[in-house]
C-alpha cells in the first residue's frame, strides 16, 4: 500500500507540473469517455435493464402469426386459445383506444386509454398505490362501468386527492367509477393515462374471428420455457385453423418474450451507435497515446538515472501507467458529468420508434460502466508509451543527458502507427455519417402523396353515449366543417379517419365481387379510410382517373368507394378498377351490410406510417355512407396554423362544449417526427464523426510538431546548405500524407467490410456507396494536408545559426 501511495502522489505531482499537458489529456479522454457513457445510457435502458415488473423473463406476447410475421390477435381466437394452453400461468389481452374525460369540473380533455382484459395487472405483477384492480369478472357483460387512473392523471387532473376513489367521472359520456390508482412510472401499453375493462359484450370480440386488433400478454408457469410455450401455441394454432378454416386457414399462433418483442427492430441499431462512439474513444486514446509517447522521450533521462539507482523497469511502467490512470479516472470524472447531460438530450429528441426511452438514466450501472472504461482506457492508452519510455538503453540515455532526449525511432515508429489508426476509425466513422447523410437527404425528398404546408389538424372523437346513431355523426361533421371554413385564413377544411403518416394502421380484409370466393383468411387486405368529399382536393392527393367522392354520395344511395393506385397496380393487373365491386371484411355489426361497393375512382397514394415505406394499397368510403365516431380534422390555412386553434376550438365548442381537441399540430410537424428516428441517428453519428475528424486533425498536428521539433537540426542544415521554404514544406507534408494514405485504405477497407450492418438504417442508398467513400477520402485528406501543412511552415522559420548551436 505504501508503494501504491507513493506512485500515486508522485503521479499527482508530476501533472500538477504539465498543467497544458494535463488539461489537453483529461479533455480529450473526457469527450470519448462522455460520449460513451450517454449511449451506454440508452442501451441500458432500452435493451439491456429488464422490464419494470416482476420476474419480467416470464412474460410473454401472444401472436397470430401470417405470412412469417407476428401480428395482433382476435378476440375469440385468445380467448380459445388461453383455454387451451397449458403452459401459461395467466394472460391478458389488450387494445388501446381514447375517451372524452368530462363532468369533473376541468376542461374537457381526450385520455390515451387501455381497454384490458381484468386479469391483465395480474399478469404484470403491479397492483395499485391506491383503491384496487379490476376484479375477475369486472369485464363480462352487465358488471358496472369502473376505470382506473394512472398516476400521473390522478396527479394531474385529480391533484392527488385520494377520495377520487369511489367517484364517478364521466368518459365518452358513460360515468365510470375510479376504483385505482396505478403506481408512478407504469404505463402499458407505454403513455396510457386510464385503464378500462375490455367490452366482450359489445359483439366484435365474441363474433369476429378474423379481426386481428388485441394485444394479447401473458405469464409464463415456473419452470416453462418461452421456447415451449411457443410450440405449444404452434399446435393450438394449428388445431384452430381446422376448426375455423374460413379465419384461421394459414394463420399459425406463438409466444416470444415481451422484453425482445418490444426491442427487437431497434437493437442492431442502438449497438451501432455504441459501436461507433467505442471508435471515438479508441481514437482519443490514440491522441492520449501519442502525447505521452512526446512527453516520455523528454523523460528517457529521468527513467535512466531511475534505472542507475536499482528502479526495476516494471516499478517503472508501474509508475507510468499509474500516472495514465490518474489521466484517465480525471477524463472519466468529467465523462460522467457530460454523459449525465448528453443522456437527458438523448431522450429529450424523443425519435419516434425507440422504445422504454422512460428507462434511459444514469445509474449505478452507467456509472460503473463509465469508470470501468475509464480504468480500461488508462492501461490501453498507457501501456505503449510506459514500455516505450523504459526500453532505452541506460548508457546512451545518461550520455544525452545534457543535451536533451535521445531520438527514438522505435518511438516515431509507434506515434505514426497511432496516426494511422486515427485515420482509419476515422475513416470509419465519416462514412458512416455520411451515408446516413445522404440517406436523410434522399428520405426528405420523398413525395409523402400530400401537401403538408400551412395545415393544422386535431383528432375528434364524439362520444358514443351522444352520437351512437350515424345520423348524430354526419350532423356534427356537416355543421363543424362549413364554420371553420367560414374563419378568417382558412382556405379549406375536411376530415378523414386516419391521416397519413400517423401509424393507425386499419388494414381490412376485402373480396372483389364476381371474382371467385376465397377463404377469410386468405383475402388480400387493404388501408381503410373514410373521408369527407373535399378531403382529396385540400390534401392535394391526386384523383387520377374517375371521379372523386361528391356530396350526393349519402347513406340512400348506391355505395361507391375509391382506390389508390398502389391497389389498383396490386389488385387489378392488366384490368380497370373503374366499375369494380369491393366487399369489406368489416360491418356494422350483426345483420349490418358489409362496406365496400363500387370503385369510382382512383387516387394517388400517400404515405401510411413511414415516408420509407413502399406505397399501400388504400380503399377510401365515404363519409356521408359510412360515418365514424372518431375523425381527424384537416384545416388549409394562409396564416401559420398555429395562430387558428383558438378559433377552431371555439367553433367546436359551440356546437358540443364537452367535446376537446386532441392531438393538435401541423402536418408538417406529422411528416417531421415520421422521420425523426432517422435524423436522430444521423445527428448522432456525425456529431461522433466530427469529433473524430477534429481529434485525427490535432493528432496529426501533435506528431508533426513534435518531429519538426526533434528535426530542428536537420532543417537547419538543409537550410543552410540552400534548401527552399517550399521544399521543406513538401519534406513534412510528404511523410504525413503517407501516414495519412495508409489510414485512408484501411479505414476504406474496413469501412466496406462492415458497411452491410448499416443496412436496415438507410434508405436508397447502397451501404457501399461509392460517392460517399470518395467524399470521405477527400474530406479527411483536406483536413489532414492544413494540419500537416501547420508545423510545416514552422519549420521554414527555423534559423539555421540557432540550429545548428542546438547540438
Amino acid at each position: 500500500m505504501d508503494t501504491l501511495r507513493q506512485d500515486l502522489l508522485y503521479a499527482l505531482r508530476r501533472l500538477r507540473k504539465a498543467p497544458g499537458f494535463t488539461a489537453v489529456a483529461v479533455v480529450t479522454l473526457a469527450l470519448g469517455i462522455g460520449a460513451n457513457s450517454a449511449i451506454f445510457s440508452v442501451v441500458n435502458g432500452v435493451l439491456l435493464r429488464p422490464l419494470p415488473y416482476p420476474e419480467s423473463d416470464r412474460l410473454v406476447g401472444m401472436y397470430h402469426v401470417s405470412d412469417g410475421r407476428r401480428t395482433t390477435m382476435s378476440g375469440p381466437n385468445f380467448i380459445d386459445a388461453v383455454h387451451a394452453a397449458t403452459s401459461l400461468e395467466s394472460a391478458a389481452a389488450v387494445y388501446s383506444a381514447s375517451a372524452t374525460l368530462t363532468g369533473d369540473g376541468g376542461e374537457p380533455s381526450q385520455l390515451d386509454v387501455a381497454r384490458v382484459s381484468a386479469s391483465l395487472f395480474t399478469v404484470l405483477r403491479v397492483g395499485p398505490a391506491l383503491g384496487r384492480a379490476f376484479n375477475a369478472d369486472e369485464d363480462t357483460p352487465g358488471k358496472a362501468d369502473v376505470v382506473v387512473l394512472s398516476y400521473a392523471l390522478w396527479q394531474g387532473r385529480f391533484g392527488g386527492d385520494p377520495r377520487v376513489i369511489g367517484r364517478r367521472i364521466q368518459l365518452d359520456g358513460v360515468a365510470c367509477e375510479v376504483i385505482g390508482v396505478m403506481p408512478p412510472g407504469f404505463s402499458y401499453p407505454s403513455d396510457r393515462q386510464a385503464w378500462l375493462p375490455i367490452p366482450y359484450d359489445n359483439g366484435f370480440v365474441s363474433t369476429q374471428r378474423a379481426a386481428w386488433y388485441l394485444r394479447a400478454i401473458a405469464r409464463l408457469k415456473p419452470g416453462v420455457t418461452a421456447a415451449q410455450s411457443a410450440a405449444e401455441l404452434e399446435t393450438i394454432g394449428r388445431n384452430l385453423a381446422r376448426q375455423y378454416p374460413d379465419a384461421n386457414e394459414g394463420v399459425g399462433m406463438t409466444t416470444f418474450p415481451l422484453h425482445e418483442a418490444m426491442v427487437g427492430d431497434i437493437r442492431q441499431s442502438v449497438l451501432i451507435l455504441l459501436g461507433a462512439v467505442g471508435l471515438v474513444l479508441l481514437i482519443a486514446c490514440a491522441n492520449v497515446a501519442n502525447l505521452l509517447l512526446a512527453r516520455s522521450a523528454a523523460r528517457e533521462s529521468e527513467m535512466a538515472v531511475r534505472t542507475a539507482l536499482g528502479a526495476r523497469r516494471g516499478r517503472l511502467v508501474r509508475q507510468l501507467l499509474t500516472e495514465s490512470v490518474i489521466l484517465s479516472m480525471a477524463g472519466g470524472g468529467l465523462g460522467l458529468l457530460l454523459g449525465v447531460w448528453g443522456a437527458a438530450f438523448l431522450v429529450s429528441l424523443k425519435p419516434q420508434g425507440i422504445p422504454r426511452l422512460d428507462a434511459v438514466a444514469v445509474d449505478t450501472t452507467v456509472i460503473l460502466f463509465t469508470f470501468g472504461i475509464a480504468v480500461v482506457t488508462g492501461l490501453l492508452f498507457g501501456a505503449v508509451p510506459a514500455f516505450q519510455a523504459t526500453r532505452g538503453g541506460l548508457s546512451a540515455s545518461l550520455k544525452a543527458g545534457g543535451r536533451g532526449a535521445v531520438t527514438n525511432r522505435g518511438g516515431a515508429r509507434v506515434r505514426g502507427v497511432l496516426v494511422v489508426v486515427e485515420m482509419a476509425l476515422a475513416v470509419m466513422l465519416l462514412a458512416g455519417a455520411g451515408l446516413l447523410m445522404r440517406s436523410f437527404v434522399r428520405l426528405q425528398s420523398v413525395n409523402p402523396g400530400f401537401d403538408a404546408t400551412r395545415t393544422l389538424s386535431f383528432e375528434l372523437s364524439l362520444p358514443r353515449a351522444r352520437y351512437a346513431e350515424q345520423p348524430a355523426q354526419v350532423a356534427f361533421f356537416d355543421q363543424l366543417l362549413p364554420r371553420l371554413r367560414a374563419l378568417p385564413g382558412v382556405r379549406a377544411s375536411e376530415a378523414v379517419t386516419m391521416l397519413p403518416l400517423t401509424a393507425s394502421n386499419f388494414n381490412i380484409s376485402f373480396e372483389i365481387v364476381g371474382r371467385p370466393p376465397v377463404p377469410l383468411a386468405l383475402q388480400p387486405s387493404m388501408e381503410v379510410r373514410v373521408a369527407t368529399p373535399g378531403y382529396f382536393g385540400a390534401m392535394a392527393i391526386p384523383i387520377t382517373r374517375g371521379r372523386g367522392f361528391t356530396d350526393g354520395d349519402t347513406a340512400g344511395q348506391p355505395p361507391v368507394v375509391l382506390v389508390s393506385e398502389a391497389a389498383a397496380r396490386t389488385f387489378f393487373p392488366g384490368e380497370d378498377p373503374i366499375g369494380k365491386t369491393i366487399k369489406l371484411g368489416w360491418g356494422r355489426g350483426p345483420g349490418r351490410p358489409r362496406a365496400g361497393g363500387q370503385v369510382v375512382g382512383i387516387v394517388g397514394d400517400v404515405k401510411v406510417e413511414r415516408l420509407s415505406d413502399p406505397d399501400e394499397p388504400h380503399v377510401y368510403l365515404p363519409y356521408r355512407q359510412w360515418p365514424d365516431r372518431s375523425m381527424s380534422v384537416v384545416v388549409k390555412t394562409t396564416t401559420p396554423p398555429a395562430s387558428l386553434v383558438a378559433a377552431v376550438r371555439q367553433e367546436v365548442y359551440a356546437i358540443d362544449p364537452n367535446l376537446p381537441l386532441a392531438s393538435v399540430g401541423s402536418l408538417e410537424q406529422i411528416v417531421s417526427e415520421s422521420i425523426s428516428q432517422q435524423r436522430f441517428y444521423m445527428l448522432l453519428l456525425t456529431a461522433f464523426a466530427s469529433v473524430a475528424l477534429v481529434l485525427a486533425a490535432v493528432g496529426i498536428f501533435g506528431v508533426l510538431s513534435y518531429a519538426v521539433s526533434q528535426r530542428t537540426r536537420e532543417i537547419g542544415i538543409r537550410m543552410a546548405l540552400g534548401a527552399h521554404g517550399r521544399s521543406v514544406i513538401r519534406l513534412i507534408v510528404r511523410d504525413a500524407m503517407v501516414l495519412v494514405g495508409c489510414g485512408v485504405a484501411a479505414g476504406l477497407s474496413l469501412s466496406l467490410l462492415l458497411s452491410r450492418a448499416m443496412t436496415t438504417m438507410l434508405f436508397a442508398i447502397a451501404p457501399r456507396d461509392p460517392a460517399t467513400y470518395a467524399t470521405v477520402s477527400v474530406t479527411l485528406a483536406v483536413v489532414a494536408l492544413f494540419a500537416s501543412w501547420l508545423p510545416a511552415r514552422r519549420a521554414t522559420r527555423v534559423d539555421p545559426i540557432v540550429a545548428l548551436r542546438a547540438d
